[in-house]
């Protein structure tokens, strides 16, 4: 259950804190108050998308953090996830948008979007005003249906999307198979070109270039090397010609001295020993430098060579790289195409019985899912058209029709992966309403007005609602376009939903405002230089005066009192259970 909202710096909001409650909360305010924004924080805290526009002019960053009475589903969910901090006490979601970016927080641990995503499947969903009109889109429409599926119809689905890949998959390469002699020849040709090239340049080193272009820079600088070796060396044997020994002769005189003093003195023992490995090393080394400067010489021969070899590795680099690593990869890639296009006609015949059995296995489980939502659909169409009963539509007709294509499983030349069926299955929804007596049933798009289509969507989320699991629903003005009876039968369905469910309503109507469990008032001031949202918690007497002004604009004037001391009345009645009927009989 939702228990609070914190908003900063968000929109037109410099900060409110927003109290809900279990049951029917309901938030009023005039147009254009704030109450969308409101709701725009709610998407925002739960991982919607949203910018750094949305920062109040002015403020560095926008705060929002709502927090929640977590059922045990989202506790479990919480563990799992290594997020229910026990300082937290409940659950707490947080998000910090900046100029930059965004953080979002659960339980005070920073997490990605997609985790805040995921949880919120969980804790609300929320309906806007001009979500009715998805209603009208056949695949919103079949979503909705697959919906209210349960886990082995979900399994099933996903094996005909997985099938469904594969067939596409095996089309593809299919195609490929089956090109034309005259294209086969051409990239057979191509890729043999390509392979003699790859092979002619023998590569067997991944890093033969680093160590060519080593080379080529050895070979090219053979006198600068000569003459720093030969200063080594002189150094090392000859000291500097001024009459001072090289570090050879040096280090021996002091072993020489070391030796005698350790006689004397036996800590010095380990020292000696160092000592002359110093000289060992320095001998070993003098030697070697003697070996090198011998091995230097200059060839030009050798260095055109190598200079060649690297012009030639830089050209394989640039067609087949970047790298030699990657030439080599395309060795294998290579060999492996032109087998391919060698044998395609063995590999076609192949592909094609593969393809073939996927097509057959795909449409036998897209025939198991259109028999499951046959069934689910009459169910479906049963209860939302018990829910319009009470909403005023007592004469409607309610179906969904499955329109499924004929599917053939003779062993058809075709490949083409468009198929009977797509990666949902076979299956296209059409939801179909008659809603006066001696009207046919027509698709919900060509027959229901604004305020039809607004109590269609109502009961199909009061019946989604009822096997849903997530304790908060947020209706954004659902009842635009409704009125008089109608607007009772709704308020009705709103607390009725508001026993199983904590609900959010945002209205305009005093009809539906009168039932509230909990009743929030958004208002705007505005002065010249700042506009500030505000709300309030409403109690009874506030409560009238609010309703009186949604009704006639005058929230002291007597007759508009009345009127909603009358609704307060029959709000009480319905909670009483005396109000069996939207029109109060």
């Amino acid at each position: 259950m939702l228990d609070e909202l914190d908003i900063r710096d968000f929109a037109l909001i410099d900060y409110v804190r927003v109290p809900f409650t279990r049951g029917l909360n309901i938030l009023t305010g005039e147009t254009g108050a704030g109450k969308s924004i409101i709701i725009d924080a709610f998407n925002a805290v739960l991982g919607g998308k949203v910018g750094s526009g949305v920062i109040r002019s002015g403020a560095e960053r926008a705060c929002i953090e709502a927090s929640f009475s977590p059922a045990p589903e989202v506790v479990a969910w919480l563990n799992r996830n290594e997020l229910n901090q026990e300082n937290f006490g409940g659950l707490t979601v947080s998000r910090e948008i900046t100029k930059s970016g965004s953080k979002s927080r659960i339980n005070g641990t920073l997490v990605n979007l997609s985790l805040v995503q995921e949880l919120r499947q969980k804790l609300l969903t929320i309906h806007a005003q001009h979500e009715a009109r998805t209603l009208l889109s056949s695949q919103a429409q079949l979503d909705m249906l697959d919906g209210l599926a349960d886990e082995t119809h979900r399994k099933l689905l996903a094996r005909v999307h997985t099938l469904w890949a594969q067939r596409r998959e095996l089309s593809e390469q299919l195609k490929e198979l089956l090109m034309s002699e005259e294209e086969r020849n051409r990239r057979l040709d191509f890729a043999r070109f390509q392979l003699g090239e790859l092979e002619d340049a023998e590569l067997l080193d991944a890093d033969e270039d680093e160590k060519v272009a080593n080379q080529v820079k050895t070979l090219g600088n053979v006198a600068v090397l000569e003459a720093s070796v030969d200063a080594v060396q002189r150094y090392l044997t000859d000291g500097d010609g001024n009459g001072i020994p090289g570090a050879v002769d040096l280090v021996q005189k002091a072993l020489f001295e070391l030796t005698n003093a350790a006689q004397l003195d036996r800590n010095l023992a380990s020292t000696v020993e160092e000592l002359g490995a110093c000289l060992d090393t320095l001998e070993e080394r003098q030697r070697w430098f003697r070996r090198y400067r011998d091995a230097l010489e200059v060839d030009p021969e050798t260095l055109c060579g190598l200079e060649g070899r690297l012009a030639q590795l830089a050209m394989i680099k640039r067609k087949y790289g970047p790298t030699l690593s990657d030439a080599l990869g395309r060795l294998d890639d290579l060999r492996s195409e032109i087998e391919r296009l060698e044998n395609s006609q063995t590999a076609a015949s192949d592909l094609r019985a593969e393809f073939q059995q996927t097509d057959l296995e795909l449409k036998r489980q897209a025939l198991e899912l259109s028999a499951k939502r046959k069934i689910m659909a009459a169910r479906l169409a049963r209860s939302i058209q018990d829910e319009l009963y009470g909403l005023g539509m007592e004469h409607c007709r309610f179906e969904i029709f499955l329109a499924s294509p004929e599917l053939t499983f003779q062993n058809e030349e075709t490949h083409d992966e468009s198929g009977e069926v797509g990666p949902l299955g076979m299956d296209r929804a059409e939801f179909l309403i008659a809603p006066n007596p001696g009207q046919p049933l027509l698709p919900l798009s060509k027959i229901a007005s604004g305020g039809e289509l607004s109590r269609v969507m109502l009961a199909v989320k009061s019946t989604f609602a009822r096997a849903d699991s997530v304790p908060t629903v947020i209706f954004d003005e659902i009842d635009t376009g409704l009125s008089g009876r109608v607007l009772h039968s709704v308020r009705d369905k709103l607390a009725k939903l508001a026993n199983s469910h904590q609900i959010l309503c945002i209205t305009h109507q005093p009809i539906i405002a009168s039932i509230a469990d909990n009743h929030v008032q958004v208002s705007k001031e505005q002065s010249a230089s700042r506009t500030k949202v505000s709300v309030a918690t409403l109690n009874e007497q506030a409560r009238l005066k609010v309703l009186a002004g949604m009704a006639s604009g005058q929230e002291d004037q007597q007759e508009a009192l009345r009127f909603a001391e009358a609704l307060f009345a029959d709000s009480r009645r319905l909670r009483d259970g005396s109000v069996l009927t939207g029109d109060g009989s």
